[in-house]
C-alpha cells in the first residue's frame, strides 16, 4: 500500500473511530438512563398494589406481589412493607437474600434518604420508596444491574468493533480510488524531474567536454577551437530554452496565477501568429493556409491566446514535410469558437495520441536532437487553454493528417 493510501486509511479510521465512539457513548448513556427509568417504573408497579394496605398483609410472602403476575425483573426485586415508627417490617417477596440483621439497618438508611428513588453504593442496591408511614419499599441488587450493563457494554463493543472492521475494509477499497490522482501526480512529478535532469544532462555534458578540450589546448588559436566554442554556445542555448520552458510551465500551472481576462479579438491574434510563422513555413517549403473570420471576440488573455496559436502552428510546421501544407482555421459556432491547426503530411502514431500533452513526452521521431524538441510545448499549450476555460484535443488519421483543436466559450 502506497503512503498516500496509508494516510487516507489512517485519517478515515481516526475520523470514523471518533464518530463511532461518540455515537456508541451516546447510545450507552441513553440506554443506561432508559434502563434506570424502566427499573423505576417496574419498582413503582411492584409496590403500587400495596398502597391499599395500611398494614402489612398477613401470612407467608406470596409468590408475586398482590394483584400482579410477576415478570423475571419483578421477581428479582425485593418488596418490603416497613413502619419507621415501630421499626417493624414485612417482606412480601418469596426470595429474600437478606437476614434480619442486614435488612433492618438497610431499611432505616433507605427511609433516611431524601430521594424516593436512588442508589446506596456501599450497600450495592437501588431502591424505590413509596409513602412514609408505613413505607412500601422495593429493593434491587446492583449486581443484577451490573450484569445487565455488562451485557450492554459487550453488545455495544461488538457493534463498535464490527463497524470499525467494516469501515476499514471500505476505506481500503476507497483509498485506491482516492489516492490514485495523488499517486499519478507524484509519478508525473518524479518523471518530470527525471526527464528534466536527462535533458539538462546532455547539453551540460557537451559543455564540460568542450571545456576539457579547450583546457587541454591553452595555446590553440581561436580559429582552431572555434567549433568547440560554437558547440558550447549551442548547448548553453539549449539549456536556456529548456529552463525557460520549465519556468513557463511552472508559472502556468500555479493555481494562484492571476490572469488579465478581458474581451480580445481571437481572429486578429490568429492572423498575427500566422504572419509570424510565414517565414518558417517558407524556409521549410510548407504552405501555410488560413481560414479566419474578420472578427471573433471572446473573453480571454491575449498573451495566452497568442502563445497557444503560435505553439500549435510551430508544432505543425515542425513535423510537416517539405511540399506539404498547414491550415489554420477559426470557426464560430453559436456560443463557442473552434480553433483548428491541421497538417496533412504527417500523422501521430495511435499509441502516442493519449500522451501528446504529457510533459516531456516525445514520440521517437521527435526525440531526435536536431528537432530541438523538449516535449514541453504542447503541455504548456494545454495548461494555457484550460486556464482560459478551453478544451484542447488532437486527432490523427492517414486521410486527414493531424488536427489540433481548441474550443473556447464565447
Amino acid at each position: 500500500m502506497s503512503p498516500y493510501r496509508k494516510r487516507f486509511v489512517q485519517f478515515n479510521m481516526l475520523l470514523i473511530g471518533i464518530v463511532l465512539t461518540v455515537m456508541v457513548a451516546a447510545v450507552a448513556v441513553y440506554m443506561v438512563n432508559d434502563y434506570r427509568n424502566s427499573l423505576r417504573l417496574t419498582m413503582e408497579q411492584v409496590v403500587a398494589p400495596l398502597r391499599g394496605f395500611p398494614q402489612p398483609p398477613k401470612g407467608e410472602p406470596p409468590e408475586d406481589p398482590p394483584g400482579r403476575d410477576g415478570t423475571q425483573r419483578e421477581k428479582d426485586i425485593l418488596t418490603v412493607f416497613y413502619s419507621p415508627e415501630s421499626g417493624s417490617y414485612s417482606v412480601l417477596s418469596p426470595n429474600n437474600p437478606y437476614t434480619g440483621e442486614e435488612l433492618e439497618p438497610l431499611l432505616s438508611e433507605i427511609v433516611s434518604q431524601k430521594e424516593e428513588f436512588g442508589a446506596l453504593r456501599q450497600s450495592h442496591i437501588i431502591y424505590y420508596r413509596s409513602g412514609n408511614a408505613p413505607c412500601r419499599i422495593a429493593i434491587a441488587s446492583t449486581d443484577y444491574i451490573t450484569r445487565s450493563m455488562g451485557n450492554l457494554a459487550l453488545m455495544l463493543s461488538g457493534i463498535w468493533l464490527g463497524a470499525m472492521l467494516l469501515f476499514f475494509a471500505v476505506s481500503v477499497r476507497l483509498s485506491a480510488l482516492a489516492a490514485r490522482p495523488l499517486e499519478e501526480s507524484a509519478r508525473r512529478e518524479k518523471q518530470f524531474i527525471a526527464d528534466a535532469s536527462h535533458d539538462l544532462k546532455t547539453p551540460l555534458s557537451v559543455i564540460l567536454a568542450n571545456n576539457a578540450i579547450l583546457l587541454e589546448n591553452p595555446e590553440a588559436s581561436v580559429g582552431s577551437v572555434r567549433r568547440w566554442v560554437d558547440s558550447t554556445q549551442e548547448a548553453a542555448k539549449r539549456m536556456q530554452q529548456l529552463i525557460s520552458r520549465m519556468l513557463t510551465l511552472a508559472d502556468v500551472e500555479r493555481p494562484d496565477a492571476a490572469l488579465c481576462i478581458r474581451p480580445v479579438d481571437l481572429a486578429a491574434i490568429a492572423t498575427k501568429a500566422a504572419l509570424e510563422m510565414e517565414s518558417i513555413a517558407y524556409e521549410k517549403g510548407v504552405t501555410l493556409e488560413t481560414a479566419l473570420p474578420a472578427e471573433c471576440t471572446l473573453r480571454g488573455n491575449a498573451d495566452y491566446l497568442q502563445r497557444i496559436v503560435s505553439s500549435l502552428l510551430e508544432n505543425a510546421l515542425k513535423y510537416e514535410p517539405a511540399g506539404g501544407r498547414v491550415q489554420l482555421t477559426l470557426i464560430r459556432e453559436k456560443k463557442k469558437v473552434r480553433l483548428s491547426v491541421q497538417n496533412f503530411g504527417s500523422t501521430i502514431p495511435e499509441a502516442d495520441l493519449p500522451h501528446v500533452f504529457d510533459r516531456f513526452y516525445r514520440s521517437d521521431k521527435s526525440r531526435k536532437s536536431e528537432s530541438g524538441s523538449f516535449g514541453l510545448g504542447l503541455a504548456i499549450t494545454k495548461e494555457m487553454a484550460e486556464k482560459l476555460g478551453g478544451e484542447i484535443s488532437v486527432a490523427s488519421t492517414a486521410e486527414a493528417g493531424t488536427v489540433f483543436q481548441v474550443i473556447f466559450s464565447l
